[in-house]
């Protein structure tokens, strides 16, 4: 394998990594930067919206739409979790964390009740086309006839040919357009306004008259939406069952934590750049599981040095060139 074939594969997977963790946890981002709720249904959100998506594909519903239908319908769970019992929980840490917990519970058991232990498993868009780096070939995208030509009855591509998915670049540029339209959403539009100084002061906020219940609803929708949608995505790669949120869950968390809530949208571009790179370099030196763990490593080290997370930190520096 030749330099640049390598650095390219290094490239994609960064951007995988990328945009896992920023789907994984950017709806949580949402929650606790703004809300200061640890929400541990985030996962049972991803699996509804996995299911939403599972059901429309199968129904005949194009992906883009179902994975949309996966986004409201994941929302409209998240606002009757929050009308019903995570409102009362507000600026209680711990004990919105084990009412959370208890509801991700809840939700798991009954979708095995409801829907056994897994479901017909959804193809993958794109999965037909491949990129090819390396070889005589250079680079190339090929279509099945044209990929099924040039690996033979053999099914081997030629020497020094790698082959990439089409998928997980869509999927990162997914991630980043989600990014931009949140800010986008918080910076220009009016519930921006009305959030963010929820946020900053609710008792101002709302002495102002602003609805800062209503605020809290529509944002922990939001948030849930968000995590349907990434649990849309996330289902046309992987298996589905009722545990499915809990495979993507942990990174969710330590990617927020270390993110910080001074703001979540710095916060959340600055966790998942550092901690994508260490998972990409660890996992190509070693092993996925070695990847993960330095993970979790360079997590510890962050915090230690940075105990309101990257975005706390950023927000002192600034507060001081001031």
């Amino acid at each position: 394998m030749n330099l640049g074939t390598e650095l390219f594969g290094f490239a994609f997977q960064y951007i995988d990594s990328i945009a896992f963790l920023i789907l994984s946890a950017i709806g949580l981002s949402i929650i606790f930067g703004m809300m200061g709720v640890i929400n541990m249904a985030h996962g049972e959100l991803m699996m509804i919206g996995a299911y939403v998506t599972a059901y429309s594909i199968h129904n005949g519903v194009p992906v883009p739409i179902a994975i949309l239908f996966a986004g409201i319908g994941a929302g409209i769970a998240g606002v009757i979790m929050e009308r019903l019992i995570i409102r009362h929980f507000y600026k209680q840490l711990l004990s919105s964390l084990v009412v959370t917990w208890g509801i991700s519970m809840v939700i798991s058991q009954l979708f095995l009740v409801l829907f056994g232990p897994t479901m017909e498993s959804l193809r993958t868009p794109f999965s037909t086309v491949r990129i090819l780096i390396g070889g005589d070939i250079g680079f190339a995208i090929l279509g099945p006839e044209s990929f099924s030509a040039l690996a033979g009855a053999s099914g081997r591509l030629p020497p020094g040919v790698e082959s990439f998915g089409i998928y997980r670049i869509i999927m990162f540029v997914m991630a980043v357009l989600l990014i931009a339209a949140i800010w986008a959403l918080m910076r220009y539009t009016e519930f921006g306004g009305r959030a963010r100084a929820t946020m900053d002061n609710p008792k101002m906020a709302n002495a102002l008259g602003i609805n800062t219940s209503r605020i809290y609803a529509y944002t922990f929708g939001l948030g849930s939406a968000l995590a349907g949608i990434a649990g849309g995505m996330f289902a046309l790669t992987a298996s589905i069952t009722p545990f499915f949120g809990a495979a993507y869950t942990a990174k969710a968390f330590i990617t927020v934590v270390v993110g910080g809530s001074a703001n979540f949208i710095t916060g959340l571009i600055g966790s998942v750049l550092t901690l994508g790179a260490v998972q990409t370099i660890f996992t190509n030196m070693f092993s996925v599981y070695i990847g993960f763990v330095g993970m979790i490593a360079a997590a510890f080290l962050i915090l230690l040095l940075m105990p309101t997370g990257i975005s706390g930190f950023i927000e002192r520096i600034k507060a001081r060139s001031k």
